[in-house]
């Protein structure tokens, strides 16, 4: 699903950071298959159509592994200050090519 929710495309979802906890990651799985798809904070970035969560890299992780498609929550591109990654929203965006990116 893209940005105007077509199913005819893929949706790409860049990640906040690479690392992640393989047993945390197993806890999340087992979680998500109870509770179904996570929702995730992510901004949406036209000019590579993709989304850059703000959130969730184990959850976004699991739902790709289980097969399910997070529900997106919205959060607009501007410089409002982001104090988890001392930046602002824009600042955080631009270093999306570097970021490992799911696909679903």
């Amino acid at each position: 699903m893209n940005k105007n929710n077509s199913k005819a495309s893929s949706m790409n979802i860049a990640l906040v950071h690479a690392h992640f906890n393989y047993a945390h990651l197993e806890t999340v799985k087992a979680e998500m298959g109870a509770l179904g798809a996570p929702r995730i904070k992510a901004v949406y970035l036209a000019f590579c159509d993709t989304w850059a969560a703000l959130e969730g890299c184990h959850r976004l992780r699991a739902a790709a592994a289980l097969g399910l498609e997070p529900e997106l929550l919205e959060v607009e591109y501007s410089d409002e200050l982001l104090p988890e990654f001392d930046c602002t929203i824009a600042e955080f965006c631009n270093g999306i090519a570097t970021r490992t990116i799911l696909q679903f």
